[in-house]
């Protein structure tokens, strides 16, 4: 069966679910009797009922239980055991074996009523088809809401935040020019997915025209040394990737770049430091085209005391009133030169380290060129993430001077924000190796890592209460640059649309869709609603309660009315008055992990399900808050060889539900 006609659920849900079985069979206990005997169910004393002659034995024994509705075997065996609340009594002469019967009754027993007999032959309709592909389609329709959602949300958050725009310009203009087709973002994918591509390939400077850009003077304003941490960590990577020496990348920064009023919030003395260490590297610059430094031994020729004095001499000339005017910790550089000129071993353990570190830089800056030049191998990530590293290693022993006795470089008091700036350093070191690599989404974790601690510095430091809710909002951007980074390097690297769609449903969250409810006065439509449940079980409406929970998509007719109230919002709320015919919840809950294999026979009265509910439909948003009472579907759990029914019961439920408008049957706009 392709297509049940809607005639047949609506007879389904609108027949009598009570049957008035006793006034169509005479009771005869003696030919009732001799009916069972041969029918050769008793042995042993016992009804031995089973999956043949079940059927058979319910339609004799169910007029003795007094009951008007239909049962199964096992509740006329608990009628009869007096597990039941009609008949406190057990019934010492008949013991009915049904141990062999499946937990499903295939058969309920009815009377044979004209109008019983239409019932019955409706709910026995197979609808294995029509109720699968109906939960395949629920499901499908619930991520597509939540994943058009999530792009409807992304479009926004683009829109009003500034930096997120000039960070992902490419994937902005694209989703600016789908603007109000958002909602058909699956015919766009291969566009977002080559934006999404641009933008992180352009990852480095973009993170420098968000630096330069007016937005962050706010930022910058009152705390300017996190604009020196990011710029200086910006020009040092971007020197990284022209392909210079490490040697002459510190150089200009030390001569060119660094700026002693910028580096002065950060460090007092970190200034002067590095133009000492620049002082030390260039003096012991090499010759040779393949060498940026000298090597080990020539070093020792200058160890001796009379060359090593003219050496510091020299040193000390550059470092003069007359040249740089170093200062360190208050102290000029010369004065401190003066000072250990009688025990020059300090500087011979200082040079030889720096020389130590300079041939690891030289070591893997010439097997970088090698391979470039030779063409036989390219460069991995190991190799620039090793030279990268030992540069750092190199800038960072600018605060590792304790050889040199009194030239302690740094003030060691609070050395925090001192800390974070080499840490920005490497950071961006490894931002810059990642997107080399294509590691997208390292290269995202990294940034928002390194510029959320920059801010939390700041913020732990200021007491100023408007200078901390600035920098709280550039955290929570941080947090949706993280966010919409990641999303953005997972779609890049889709090579399907599978992956694509994985991708989405990974990371969509809640966030503006299903607006017709909200935003017309009045609405009726058939409705689905797929989402999660907790609630009460029970056989009567005043018998002990059995607690439930799992996956509910009840399909019905929905009476909404759009509203601003309780909150007085730009957008509208949804109140709903919703009575579902059906529920497809165990199918639904299968499909949403197994979408391929086929699922065991369902009948139309396995997923019968009239209930009344009143849903709150939030604003912008797909989401919905329902709560009601339903007769619960037989149909409990789905899986690929069988199915679990349960008993009837009445379902008192609160549910949260992605709410879907299947089709619109009358809608009056505001």
């Amino acid at each position: 069966m392709k297509k049940l006609p809607i005639i047949l659920i609506l007879i389904a849900v609108f027949s009598p679910v009570k049957i008035l079985s006793q006034s169509t069979r005479t009771i005869n206990p003696f030919f009732d009797a001799m009916k069972l005997q041969n029918m050769h169910c008793i042995k042993g004393g016992k009804i031995v009922v089973n999956d043949t002659n079940k059927k058979a034995v319910a339609e004799i024994l169910y007029p003795y239980t007094a009951r008007t509705d239909s049962m199964l075997i096992k509740e006329i065996k608990n009628y009869f055991d007096a597990n039941s609340d009609e008949k406190p009594d057990p019934n010492v002469f008949i013991d009915i074996d049904a141990s062999s019967v499946q937990d499903r009754d295939q058969s309920r027993f009815q009377s044979s009523n004209l109008f019983s007999s239409v019932s019955s032959s409706v709910g026995s309709l197979d609808v294995t088809n029509f109720a699968d592909g109906l939960a395949k389609f629920v499901v499908k329709r619930t991520k597509q809401e939540l994943s058009t959602a999530f792009f409807e949300r992304f479009k926004q958050d683009l829109d009003s935040t500034r930096q997120i725009q000039i960070l992902f310009p490419a994937t902005y203009n694209a989703l600016k020019a789908i603007d109000k087709e958002i909602y058909n973002y699956s015919a766009y994918l291969d566009l977002l997915r080559e934006s999404f591509q641009k933008d992180l390939v352009l990852l480095i400077p973009d993170i420098h025209k968000l630096i330069n850009d007016p937005i962050m003077n706010l930022v910058f304003k009152d705390s300017p040394e996190i604009k020196t941490m990011l710029s200086d960590a910006l020009f040092l990577t971007n020197e990284f990737s022209q392909g210079k020496h490490p040697g002459d990348i510190i150089h200009d920064y030390a001569t060119t770049r660094a700026n002693n009023s910028s580096l002065n919030n950060i460090d007092p003395n970190l200034y002067s430091s590095l133009q000492v260490l620049d002082l030390f590297s260039q003096s012991l610059r090499s010759k040779q085209a393949n060498q940026y430094w000298i090597s080990s031994d020539s070093l020792k020729l200058l160890f001796d005391n009379t060359t090593l004095q003219i050496y510091l001499g020299l040193i000390y000339q550059q470092a003069s009133p007359s040249g740089r005017r170093l200062m360190l910790n208050n102290d000029k550089a010369t004065e401190i030169l003066e000072k250990i000129k009688t025990n020059s071993d300090p500087y011979r353990s200082y040079l030889t380290n720096l020389l130590s570190k300079g041939e690891s830089i030289n070591y893997y800056f010439r097997a970088i060129k090698e391979k470039q030049l030779t063409g036989k191998d390219q460069p991995t990530y190991q190799d620039y993430y090793s030279l990268f590293d030992a540069s750092l290693n190199l800038i960072e022993y600018v605060i590792e001077t304790p050889q040199l006795g009194e030239l302690k470089a740094l003030n060691k008091n609070d050395t925090t924000r001192l800390n974070q700036y080499f840490k920005s350093l490497r950071s961006f070191g490894n931002i810059y190796v990642d997107i080399y690599e294509k590691q997208y989404t390292s290269a995202i974790v990294e940034f928002c890592s390194t510029y959320s601690d920059i801010l939390k510095i700041r913020l732990d430091k200021t007491q100023d209460k408007a200078v901390k809710q600035l920098l709280e909002k550039q955290q929570q951007t941080v947090q949706l640059i993280l966010k919409y980074g990641n999303f953005a390097t997972t779609i890049a690297k889709a090579e399907n649309s599978d992956e694509v769609q994985n991708a989405i449903e990974a990371i969509a969250l809640p966030a503006g869709s299903s607006r017709i409810k909200r935003e017309s006065v009045f609405n009726v439509s058939l409705n689905a609603y797929c989402g999660l449940f907790v609630g009460q079980n029970r056989t009567k409406f005043w018998s002990t309660p059995k607690y439930s929970a799992g996956v509910t998509a009840p399909i019905g007719v929905a009476i909404s009315w759009g509203h601003s109230y309780p909150f007085k919002t730009k957008y509208g709320w949804s109140t709903t008055i919703f009575a579902s015919i059906i529920d497809v919840g165990a199918i639904a809950s299968y499909r949403f992990s197994n979408s391929t294999d086929t699922v065991p026979k369902i009948n139309l009265s396995d997923i019968i399900s009239p209930g009344l509910f009143i849903s709150w439909g939030i604003p912008k948003c797909p989401i919905s808050f329902n709560i009601g009472c339903q007769m619960a579907p037989l149909l409990t759990a789905v899986s690929a060889k069988e199915n679990t029914f349960g008993e009837k019961t009445l379902r008192f439920t609160a549910s949260i539900c992605v709410d879907l408008p299947l089709l619109n049957l009358y809608n009056k706009s505001r």
